[in-house]
């Protein structure tokens, strides 16, 4: 009885300040979740500006916002209709939004091949219709989608839980019921990759 006494004060301790010394053997298969958990906050912490749940007191639903027919058909979607939804606002104006094309692009397939389903939706606040057009005539990383006008900006913004004066491009990631993740401000780089396959895994 005196062990199990002891033990109820020295495993909250041991939570809250870490044990130096490891268990010996492979971890019980109900810890592999909550190592899955702690790898994916991290990852979150360091890359997203917004972080939602998802469920629960703070979740927040994924919707489309207002849009319009494209100047000339966009290509066919990239990627699985099942899985992550990767939702990119850009504009052709925009060096760094075009920049990062490519390796959206390569992260897309590198992760479906890696078991990580996942698409884009590509969301344009351009305003000229002939530069879209233009631009319409490359590859991209998904389907290409087009905001109806600078009016719905700001609710779209408001919707991803980031300010109204905020630069593209913005990044956004929905998990596969449709609930939204992962908000960041600001362009992706090379370095990004071991993040976002943490975000994205299953859990």
């Amino acid at each position: 009885m005196d062990r199990l006494r002891d033990l109820k004060f020295i495993l909250p301790l041991c939570l809250l300040l870490g044990c130096d010394e490891a268990p010996k053997g492979p971890a019980p298969a109900r810890f592999q979740s909550v190592k899955q958990d702690t790898a994916q906050v991290k990852a979150a912490e360091s890359f997203c500006e917004r972080v939602f749940p998802k469920s629960g007191e703070g979740a927040r639903a994924w919707k489309a916002p207002p849009e319009v027919a494209l100047p000339r058909p966009s290509p066919g979607p990239k990627g699985p209709e099942q899985g992550w939804t990767w939702v990119n606002l850009w504009a052709t104006w925009c060096g760094p939004c075009v920049a990062e094309m490519p390796l959206l692009d390569r992260w897309r397939e590198t992760l479906n091949q890696e078991g990580i389903p996942l698409r884009f939706e590509l969301w344009s606040v351009d305003t000229d219709g002939a530069a879209l057009e233009k631009a319409l005539a490359h590859s991209y990383p998904g389907r290409i989608r087009w905001l109806r006008g600078e009016a719905d900006l700001a609710g779209f913004l408001e919707s991803l839980g980031v300010d109204q004066n905020s630069a593209i491009p913005i990044h956004a990631l929905v998990d596969p019921q449709g609930n939204l993740r992962c908000v960041r401000v600001g362009s992706v780089g090379e370095g990004s990759y071991g993040t976002i396959k943490a975000l994205l895994q299953p859990g």
